[in-house]
Formats: structure tokens, sequence, C-alpha cells
């Protein structure tokens, strides 16, 4: 008679650890992450419906961050992919009951402390803006649990092919303080149904939490009585 001993350990690991995730990074107080390239790889059923840029402010109003985005490969309106139109034709900022989403086409953006961030292509980048006015992002949280209060959502139409990729820039300039740990994310959006059915935070102001993992550990007795 063979025993199956399960034993489960719950391990906490060091912070910062990276399971092949592109996102999230995490910045200090008034920190930017820097210019970055995501890549979402479609199934094999490929994707077409909508997909979102959130920043959103956690719980105080006295400071707003804000998410750059440039060069997608996709959406836009087929035409306007990197805005390079100086507008946002082929894009959507979301509103409701609480207020409207913010965003600006410029040429370039600037942090908190003064960096600047130029265009990764052309001339025009978009600077989407987590301001206090903004839409309700409380269905939406960070990685340390925090529900978001108010931001800026901006949502475009894609199509993907099977295992066709959607890449696009993005820098997050983290211009609050702890803790409140404004964050961006990206989502795709059902447009039928309005069921967000992939999301992934980018980017943060904070520290990574500690995440316990479960480890499974099995233990053969070959007694055969």
């Amino acid at each position: 008679m063979k025993t199956i001993l399960i034993i489960i350990l719950s391990v906490l690991l060091a912070p910062g650890l990276s399971f092949g995730a592109p996102a999230p990074i995490y910045v200090a107080d008034q920190g930017a992450t820097g210019w970055q390239t995501y890549t979402y790889t479609a199934g094999p059923e490929g994707f077409t419906g909508t997909a979102g840029f959130v920043v959103s402010n956690v719980k105080d109003n006295a400071a707003y961050s804000e998410l750059i985005l440039d060069n997608l490969s996709h959406g836009g309106g087929g035409t306007n992919q990197g805005f390079e139109l100086g507008n946002l034709m082929g894009y959507v900022l979301t509103s409701d009951s609480f207020g409207k989403s913010s965003a600006m086409v410029n040429s370039s953006a600037t942090t908190i402390n003064g960096s600047a961030y130029n265009p990764i292509q052309g001339s025009f980048l978009l600077i989407i803006q987590g301001l206090s006015s903004g839409v309700s992002t409380s269905e939406f949280r960070n990685a340390t649990g925090q529900i978001g209060t108010v931001g800026s959502t901006l949502e475009t139409a894609i199509t993907l092919a099977p295992g066709e990729t959607f890449t696009f820039n993005w820098a997050f300039l983290g211009n609050d303080l702890s803790p409140y740990n404004d964050f961006a994310l990206f989502y795709l959006k059902d447009p039928q149904s309005g069921t967000i059915n992939f999301r992934e935070l980018l980017a943060q102001i904070g520290s990574p939490p500690r995440v316990p993992v479960a480890a499974i550990i099995l233990l053969l007795d070959a007694d055969s009585s």
C-alpha cells in the first residue's frame, strides 16, 4: 500500500522575483519607469474587441499619475496607431457619472521631477492623466490590493489573428507618494458583453508585495502492508 502525503508549504519569496511577465514595474515616490515595450500574443482563436489603457489614482486626489503611450501596432482606426494625426481619432476616452477621462496628444511629456520623454517614433505621443475629475476606476486594483478611485481610461478597437502580437510602448509617471500607490494597466474587453477577459498591471507606485507560493512535496511510502 502506498501512502501519498501532500504537504503544502507557504514560501515567502524575496520582492522583485519575476515569473516571466513583462509587468508590473514598481516605482519609488514620484518615480517613473522609463520607456517600456509591452507585447500581447493572441491565442488560437485570435481576438477581436477593445484594448483599454487605465491610469488610476488611489485614495487621495492631491496628486495624479500619468500613463504615456506611443507606437501601438494596432488600433487607432488603422491610421493613428502612433497618434501621428495629432489627435485621438480612432480612440475613445470613457466617461461615467463620476467624470470624464482626460488625455492629450503632445510632442513630449515631462515628469514631476523635470525629466523629458520624447516620442518613440514620429512627432507625437499620448499622455493619459489620472485626474480627480476622471472616471471611476474602482473595478481595478494594484498589486498591493488597493482599489482604484478615479482616473482615466482610453479604448481602441483591435483585431488580432491567431498567434498575432499586439505591441505598444508605454511609460508610467508616478507623480504621487506612498501609501497612495497609483497604478496603470492594460486590458482586453469583449465589445458585446463589456466583459474584461484579460487585464495586466503595467506599473504602480510602491514596492512589490511578498507573495506566498504554494510548494507541494510528495512523499511516497512504499509500505506494501
